[in-house]
């Protein structure tokens, strides 16, 4: 006799009052009823298929049309070894893991635009849907400005591209010293400042920088806690690229609420300058409609980090970054929306311990 369960490559959520079940492995969603419910419900565990007769014809008929539909999947089949693969391979980072790759993969039935026609979509699009900002900007928050032209690293201890590769490490050992407004300020100009300004005449204004950015949208957003830096208040301050400077947007906090914002690692607590990440989604969406879009935004998190860590590299500083922290405390004290500018990492910066540098 076949025995078959409810298959679990798949996440359910209500739609305008319909329950979805949505395969994120195939990419196939259904809409499900009241006695499909009860159905799958029958087979959260393996059993025979033909046990639902018990319940009823109807059921049993349910059972095999949701068969054919892998909604559930029979015990041995090439669907069956599909899903225990995945399971293998994915572990215990669970469903949550598996739906966020798998649900953003792209079919082989789907069509890209080449450059000019998504250029063209998008300059019609702005017409009907103007362009999300390209960055962020608190105008009635006191700014203090950091260098704004390209820097000069004559001066800096190691300015070649292939040493600051090879020197980069990551550091979590600081001493006491204060870093100062300049170098905080380099970093910050360096990886999140604009190289161009492109004034699109039907986009707005495009920035583009040291890292690149799917569709140019940069999406993602700076700003930094300075504990120990030279010629700041401790406190909260946002990058704003276009005014070319630091906005002080909050005062400083207790370590304690810090420490609890931050897993309690004192490595990013307690560095001279933190550095927080954060993305606005719409930007990116506003061009790329399609889910997998969200992976640009994490990727572009890497390239900037690490124009971060190497930027602090050639100036003899020491950095690391980090992900793991509370997400919500984190966005509370930055005042963040988590679900229009969630916080995606930090950067902590700061003088290395002796034998670190």
């Amino acid at each position: 006799m076949t025995r078959v369960a409810v298959a679990e490559y798949a996440v359910l959520f209500w739609r305008n009052g319909t329950l979805v079940w949505d395969d994120y492995l195939h990419h196939r969603q259904f809409a499900l009823t009241p006695d499909s419910e009860r159905v799958l419900r029958w087979f959260a565990s393996w059993r025979e298929l033909d046990s639902i007769s018990e319940l009823g014809e109807l059921p049993l008929g349910i059972a095999h049309r949701l068969l054919e539909a892998q909604v559930l999947v029979a015990e041995g089949s090439a669907e069956h070894a599909e899903q225990e693969q995945m399971l293998v391979e994915w572990g215990t980072w669970g469903p949550s893991a598996r739906y966020l790759h798998f649900a953003a993969r792209t079919g082989s039935d789907v069509r890209f635009a080449d450059v000019v026609d998504d250029e063209l979509r998008s300059a019609a699009k702005a017409s009907e849907q103007p362009a999300p900002a390209a960055a962020k900007s608190y105008p009635q928050h006191p700014m203090i400005p950091v260098p704004g032209d390209r820097p000069d690293s004559s001066g800096w201890q190691r300015p070649g591209l292939v040493e600051a590769l090879f020197e980069r490490r990551s550091v979590r050992q600081f001493t006491a010293d204060p870093v100062s407004l300049d170098a905080v300020g380099t970093v910050a100009r360096v990886a999140a400042g604009p190289v161009t300004v492109i004034d699109h005449p039907q986009v707005g204004q495009v920035l583009l920088k040291t890292s690149p950015s799917a569709g140019a949208r940069t999406p993602l957003e700076l700003y930094l806690y300075a504990n120990r830096v030279d010629g700041l208040e401790p406190g909260f301050f946002h990058y704003a690229p276009m005014r070319g400077g630091l906005e002080r947007i909050g005062q400083s906090v207790p370590r304690s609420v810090l420490d609890a914002a931050l897993g309690e690692q004192p490595w990013l607590s307690d560095c001279p300058a933190l550095l927080i990440y954060t993305a606005v989604p719409a930007r990116t969406r506003w061009r790329y409609e399609h889910s997998r879009a969200y992976r640009d935004i994490l990727v572009e998190l890497g390239h900037v980090s690490q124009t971060v860590l190497l930027t602090a590299t050639a100036l003899g500083l020491g950095a690391v970054t980090a992900t793991a922290m509370r997400d919500r405390e984190l966005e509370d004290l930055l005042g963040c929306d988590p679900t229009a500018e969630p916080v995606l990492a930090v950067t902590a910066l700061g003088h290395p311990a002796a034998g670190l540098g």
